[in-house]
């Protein structure tokens, strides 16, 4: 998914979302979607902002800028004895699948590897 057009597409299928329905959720004409799906026309910053809301994405999604296409949740609240910052990692970490959380896994020891012979060279 590399335009646009492929991310609507692509988040509108997720959701089982006609086109016509959604074009009536953000106030636009199914014609005006259709053109945006096929990328004969750029949604404006208002559209593109109205689409991000209404297929649960970032407009940072629809326009390529990241390929993780669920908005990360803020609203829970911390559990004790983490900060907000741990707490989203920690939302991010159990998104992932099986295979990356193990990569995630490798990175941290390796950083902690790093870090401690770091201090012990100083």
């Amino acid at each position: 998914m590399n335009t646009i057009g492929e991310r609507i597409v692509f988040l509108r299928e997720e959701h089982n979302i006609s086109q016509k329905a959604l074009a009536s959720t953000i106030k636009i004409s199914p014609t005006s979607l259709s053109r945006y799906e096929n990328n004969l026309y750029e949604p404006k910053a208002e559209i593109l902002n109205r689409l991000a809301s209404a297929l649960d994405t970032t407009s940072d999604f629809l326009i390529g800028l990241t390929d993780y296409y669920q908005k990360p949740d803020y609203t829970d609240p911390a559990p004790v004895g983490l900060s907000a910052a741990e707490h989203r990692l920690l939302n991010y970490y159990t998104r992932l699948n099986n295979e990356n959380q193990i990569r995630i896994n490798e990175r941290i020891l390796t950083l902690l590897d790093t870090q401690k012979k770091n201090n012990d060279a100083d």
